[in-house]
This record gives structure tokens, C-alpha cells and sequence, in this order.
């Protein structure tokens, strides 16, 4: 009885989703993507893909010298079904998630120039009705790891550990009767990431959205490739208000607090953290580079342990790096319309890409992601 509930739920959700947003315009864009589930790993080209709005995807092939828009599907905005700003890599295979607060789909590619569904069709979810191509909405952040993808958006998350020909779903929704804290409050904007192989864990940070909860949000872990789900009490957090960035460099993990100007650190893939730990910077990005967290905003800081925090080069640009695995610095920010490239660690900068952002009101235009990986020639 609960299960129908919570498919009635999602159904009910995705229904008045696609009324209120979707056109027969970008439908007919959806359903002429072809279907995936088929996909060839071949990894031996390192490759930079980077997303924005409209599902704009543009890629580079040659360590970022050169770009080049492989698929854009219609003016999309934070909200609705072409709203993108999540990419995820692992095994070859790049996905993007694509709309909040429209029908969800995903793309993906293992040559990062033709571009599918990332399903095959045979699994169709609660949402789906008659379109096996409909995912699990909402969809607010894709993390890839161990040849699993794991969705993560508004108390639901899907996951495939077989590119994309089946999927599983997870609810929130009543998951956690048995707790002592009572029922987990609406929560969304999670967001998914892979803490490593070692691990082998998927990690998801949502805002509290109820008038109960720690103060620093919910913490959820899957420790079967985004299958199942349990609601975590970690200890160390009472300080922190969960809204900031959460990453892994495959071993530790940092969170950090952009307002407060603090991180904190884990290395038992979330259970206990340490902190606070003043990172002397505000308001900036949080990302990876060669293993280090690197945040990028007005003042620019590096630390290793996520403890200790120096300063970088004045010369990195706001907005996030990716890094590919010869040392070259790729950096995009959602406000920003070009792509800056550097090759010393980020003393010098060149661009390298500029685009057209789409005519469109309600949301910054730039590149919201990116990921680095190795893809088919």
C-alpha cells in the first residue's frame, strides 16, 4: 500500500510538472534523442565536458586547446525542463541530468560526441507513464562512480550500475518510519557524491526544508551503488548549516560553509567530521584539483587536509576548475560565457571558448559543471 502511495505521489508530481512546463515543442526534442543502454566504454582519450542551461554540453578532445558545442536542446532557465547544471563521469561514460521542474531526462555519451538518453528504455520509472526516456524527477546533481550513476533531487534518487540499461528509485517518502527521529522533513537541492573507491559509498547532502532536523540538513548514504538509502547522524556538524559544497578527492571529504568561511572534513566517508576550520574566503567554489581542495572566489584558497588553507595565484578567475590528468586547469562559471584554460597552475589564463548565452530571463546563462575523463577516441 505505501509503495502505490509513493508511486501515486511521484506520478501526481511529475503530472502537474509537465503541465505547468512542458510544451509539445520540447517534447518532440526529447523523444527525437535516440535511446541508450548500449553504450561501449573505450577509455583512452582524455576529455573535458562542461554543461549549461538549455542542455548545453560543449567538449574538448585535446587537453582543452579546443571546444566544441556537441549538443544544445532548447533556452532554458533554473526552472524547467531544459534547466542543466549537473555532469558526471565514470567508466568511460559521460551523463547529464537535465530539468527542475520538468520531465527529467538524462544524456549521455562515451565519445562525448554523440549524445543518447543514457536508458535503453527497459526500465520505466514511477513517473515515466508511456516514456521510458522520463527519470526520476527532480533531478538536482548526478555523481558517478564504480560504473554506477546516482541521481539525487527532491526525496527521491535513481541510480543505474549498468550504464543505463536498468534503473532502480528510492523514496524518502515514509523510508524511515522506524527512526527515532521521526519522519525525515521535505528535503531537496541534494546533491550526490561518489566518496571513492575505497569506500565504495555515495554520499548526499540535502537542505532542511522542515521545521525539525539538524540544523545542518540530512545527510544520506548508499553503500550499494544508489540502491538503498539510510538517513545518517553524523557526528561533528552541529556547527555547520549544510548549505555550502560538499566534494571528495577519493579519500577525504570536505564540506564547506560559503557564508561562514569554513570547511569541515571527514575521512570515514561521512559518519564523523572535524571542524569548523576557517578557510580565510567567502562565497567561492568548491573543487578538486590533483587531489587538493582548491576554493575559487575573490580571494582564492588551497588545502590539502581541508584543515589548513593557502592562498593561490590572484590570477584564478571565480567559478569552478576542473583539472585534467596533465596538470591543465579548465575554469567556468555560471555568470561567465567563455571558458578560461591555464597551464601553470593558474598564474596565466587564455580563453579558449566563447558562446552566445540563450535569450532567456530567469537564471544565469553560463556553464554550471563540469567533469573531466577518459572517452573512445
Amino acid at each position: 500500500m505505501k509503495s502505490c502511495i509513493l508511486t501515486l505521489t511521484l506520478v501526481l508530481l511529475a503530472a502537474t510538472v509537465v503541465v505547468a512546463e512542458e510544451t509539445p515543442e520540447d517534447a518532440k526534442i526529447r523523444d527525437s534523442i535516440p535511446l541508450g543502454g548500449d553504450f561501449k566504454p573505450n577509455p583512452q582519450v582524455g576529455a573535458f565536458v562542461v554543461v549549461g542551461h538549455g542542455a548545453r554540453i560543449i567538449v574538448s578532445k585535446d587537453d582543452g586547446q579546443t571546444w566544441k558545442q556537441a549538443f544544445f536542446a532548447a533556452p532554458g532557465a533554473d526552472h524547467g525542463p531544459w534547466a542543466t547544471r549537473s555532469v558526471a563521469y565514470t567508466n568511460g561514460v559521460f551523463a547529464v541530468p537535465v530539468a527542475w521542474g520538468g520531465p527529467t531526462i538524462y544524456l549521455a555519451s562515451d565519445d562525448t560526441v554523440n549524445w543518447r538518453h543514457l536508458t535503453s528504455g527497459a526500465t520505466k520509472l514511477p513517473q515515466s507513464k508511456d516514456d521510458p526516456r522520463v527519470m526520476t524527477g527532480f533531478t538536482w546533481s548526478l555523481a558517478g562512480g564504480k560504473g554506477a550513476f546516482v541521481s539525487s533531487g527532491y526525496m527521491t534518487f535513481s541510480a543505474t550500475a549498468d550504464l543505463g540499461k536498468t534503473f532502480t528509485t528510492f523514496g524518502m517518502w515514509g523510508a524511515f518510519k522506524d527512526d527515532p527521529r521521526g519522519k525525515l522533513p521535505n528535503t531537496h537541492h541534494i546533491g550526490a557524491v561518489y566518496c571513492g573507491d575505497a569506500s565504495g559509498r555515495f554520499l548526499a547532502l540535502g537542505d532542511n526544508r522542515g521545521e525539525s532536523g539538524p540544523k545542518f540538513g540530512h545527510l544520506l548514504a548508499s553503500d550499494d551503488l544508489g540502491k538503498t538509502w539510510k538517513w545518517l547522524a553524523p557526528e561533528g556538524l552541529d556547527a555547520s548549516t549544510g548549505r555550502g559544497a560538499l566534494t571528495s578527492n577519493g579519500k577525504l571529504l570536505v564540506m564547506t560553509d560559503p557564508i561562514a568561511a569554513n570547511a569541515w572534513t571527514s575521512a570515514d566517508a561521512g559518519e564523523t567530521w572535524d571542524g569548523p576550520h576557517a578557510t580565510g574566503t567567502q562565497r567561492a567554489a568548491l573543487s578538486v584539483v590533483n587531489g587538493e581542495f582548491w576554493l575559487c572566489g575573490k580571494k582564492s584558497r588551497a588545502s590539502v587536509d581541508g584543515k589548513t588553507w593557502r592562498d593561490l595565484p590572484a590570477a584564478i578567475p571565480e567559478g569552478q576548475l576542473i583539472a585534467s590528468d596533465k596538470g591543465t586547469l579548465i575554469s567556468i562559471h555560471s555568470q561567465r560565457f567563455n571558458i578560461q584554460r591555464s597551464t601553470d597552475g593558474g598564474q596565466t589564463w587564455q580563453e579558449v571558448h566563447t558562446f552566445v548565452p540563450a535569450d532567456i530571463k530567469g537564471g544565469a546563462q553560463g556553464l554550471r559543471d563540469g567533469a573531466f575523463g577518459h572517452v573512445a577516441p
